[in-house]
């Protein structure tokens, strides 16, 4: 347990929404960026030098830790709260087309805090149980692939930054069941990216997962058989292909720093309220959320 740490609202700096931060930023705006630029950096080391793990519940912890351990004392540490059931609004998925400016605000469910450990260890059993997808022609896989990640994402075990935790999760587990997953679809704007929030929403809503493997066989491939054996000169593994891109990612994050107008290495405040409800997910919860 992170020091301090012990309810919900100990999450936050006292009498403001913004989250207690590692270089005590006080500001939303500049925690925000601090965190959007320090994760970039994180996320692209652990692509060029990958969490090595079981793809159990530690490998994420593990994963979590690498990516916020310059921002959040409680990295790579399960969530504290609420004690009851966590929402988070966003459009509603069920009864409206995924993008339709009609659809009102929903509230989606998450575990409480209670249940959490649970939950996960449960789930990341019936991971392994599965081979961790290995062996699996495509189809399958994408949708096993889908039905792990939608209750993982339900779940929900960290405060923050569920999302990007999960991509380098899912990212790594697909290489190793000898398929890539293509992470640059779901970048900011993206419409895959729209997509894929909105069947996860409609996962927890329904507990179908077809539209989030839907979404999923978009961006999964296998490597040609020449790419497989080829030597590693260029990127040609689905760690590989994210590597370089981490590479390039982390080039631009000297620029992301001085936009955030601080003197550290940076990334976001959160969005949250002292409430247990966490904002607008079209704004927060995207392809990478916080």
């Amino acid at each position: 347990m992170a020091r301090g740490i012990r309810t919900w609202d100990d999450y936050f700096i006292p009498g403001t929404s913004v989250l207690r931060n590692l270089p005590g930023v006080t500001d939303r705006g500049q925690l925000q960026n601090y965190e959007e630029a320090q994760a970039l950096v994180r996320v692209a080391e652990l692509y060029r030098d990958p969490v090595v793990g079981r793809f159990d519940y530690e490998h994420m912890k593990g994963i979590h830790r690498r990516i916020f351990q310059d921002v959040y004392s409680w990295a790579g540490q399960e969530r504290m709260g609420p004690v009851g059931v966590m929402t988070k609004s966003g459009p509603d998925v069920v009864h409206f087309p995924p993008g339709d400016p009609a659809a009102p605000m929903v509230a989606y469910a998450y575990y409480p805090a209670g249940a959490i450990a649970e939950a996960a260890t449960t789930q990341y059993w019936l991971l392994a149980k599965e081979n961790h997808l290995t062996g699996l022609p495509q189809s399958e896989f994408v949708g096993r692939l889908a039905e792990h990640w939608g209750e993982l994402n339900t779940i929900h075990s960290f405060r923050e930054g569920n999302t990007r935790s999960q991509f380098v999760f899912f990212s790594q587990l697909s290489e190793n069941a000898g398929y890539s997953l293509d992470t640059e679809a779901f970048k900011a704007g993206s419409p895959l990216r729209e997509e894929f929030v909105a069947a996860r929403f409609y996962h927890q809503a329904t507990t179908k997962t077809d539209r989030l493997a839907s979404v999923l066989d978009k961006a999964i491939s296998t490597p040609p058989p020449a790419l497989q054996s080829a030597p590693a000169a260029e990127p040609t593994s689905a760690l590989d292909q994210i590597r370089k891109a981490g590479r390039a990612a982390a080039d631009q994050t000297s620029a992301a720093q001085r936009k955030a107008g601080l003197n550290i290495t940076a990334r976001p405040a959160t969005r949250s309220n002292q409430s247990h409800r966490i904002e607008d997910s079209r704004t927060r919860d995207d392809g990478r959320e916080r």
